[in-house]
């Protein structure tokens, strides 16, 4: 996972996650889907912490100002 972006690693997240949502309504797999749903949990951390390093960070001696709108 180390190679992927912050938004490739979400939509492994979304996948991971609507795979679960489909296996929990059959019966005999139910423990699989708790793994997705597991493997999902950690993809989304994955991403954040890919997101928090691919912030725009200031230049030492440099003034730097966060945009005071909301991002997506």
């Amino acid at each position: 996972m180390s190679c992927m972006s912050s938004h490739e690693a979400l939509q492994l997240t979304a996948h991971f996650a609507s795979t679960a949502e489909r296996m929990r309504s059959h019966a005999d797999s139910c423990r699989r889907a708790s793994l997705y749903e597991i493997a999902s949990r950690i993809a989304f951390l994955r991403a954040h912490m890919i997101a928090r390093n691919e912030e725009v960070r200031p230049v030492f001696g440099q003034s730097f100002r966060h945009a005071a709108f909301a991002s997506a």
